[in-house]
């Protein structure tokens, strides 16, 4: 995030940034932008947690809520940055954001440089495309593998399509994991350096946030946890792999909820 908004200019700084988020890429830009001393405002949607609102609130960002799912709440966002003249920053479809997050690709291989397989959350496939470039032109040999949860298939659908499909609708406990459509930026990175992407269940992930939390004290949402429910599930074999890597992303959750259960779709 701070990759993203190191480069906009003061004018742009100054009228403020915008985006709209399931929690993770609007805490980024919410403390990105405070503390750089920029005005932010976060269109979340309506069944984004309150955890996620009180967290991103705490850096100073305004919050808007609109609409069931991200693709809703982006384009009210789009809408608002048009009509007030703010910076829109998208979670996945600008190279800016794209190459930040490659730079985590650059990250893992400096901690682990013998990898040979990662296993990374697919939503939107901003982090994914970013990480999957940065690490198969670093490492061509390295195998990327995406997680998405079995109700929000829209990486597995646009692959098999070879383009880019919307899906009617998505239905999976991990909303940070559920836009309808990526982009076509992310799609081509994706067709270009992931080399498959495996299923998850709501209930495999629930399952996978409880054994982080009872077995490695990491409190994790169930985006974060869904490349270890790849695991537990079966749906990913690393039995192969020397140096396989999970990549937990997103820790936007509430520690009552590991214990009381989320409610699934």
């Amino acid at each position: 995030m701070f990759n993203h908004l190191l480069q906009l200019d003061a004018a742009q700084r100054e009228r403020g940034v915008i985006a709209a988020s399931g929690g993770n890429h609007g805490l980024a830009l919410a403390y990105a932008a405070w503390r750089l001393g920029i005005p932010a405002t976060v269109y979340l949607p309506t069944r984004a947690s309150a955890d996620r609102e009180r967290r991103i609130a705490a850096w100073g960002a305004r919050i808007f809520r609109y609409g069931d799912a991200w693709d809703d709440a982006h384009q009210r966002a789009v809408e608002h940055a048009a009509n007030d003249g703010l910076y829109y920053v998208h979670p996945f479809d600008d190279m800016r954001t794209l190459e930040g997050q490659g730079t985590l690709g650059l990250e893992l291989l400096a901690d682990a440089p013998n990898i040979d397989l990662a296993l990374i959350a697919v939503g939107g496939g901003g982090l994914i495309g970013g990480m999957a470039a940065a690490l198969k032109q670093a490492r061509p040999g390295i195998r990327i593998i995406g997680v998405e949860p079995v109700g929000a298939p829209t990486m597995t659908v646009s692959l098999n399509a070879g383009r880019l499909v919307e899906l009617p609708a998505v239905h999976s406990i991990a909303d940070t994991l559920s836009p309808r459509a990526l982009s076509q930026r992310t799609l081509d990175l994706a067709l270009r350096y992931v080399d498959e992407v495996a299923l998850v269940t709501d209930e495999q992930m629930v399952e996978a946030m409880r054994w982080l939390w009872t077995e490695c004290n990491q409190l994790v949402e169930p985006a974060g946890a869904a490349v270890i429910a790849a695991l537990q599930s079966g749906a990913v074999d690393v039995a192969r792999y020397e140096a396989p890597v999970a990549v937990i992303c997103g820790g936007n959750a509430d520690a009552t909820c590991v214990f009381d259960g989320y409610s699934t779709p």
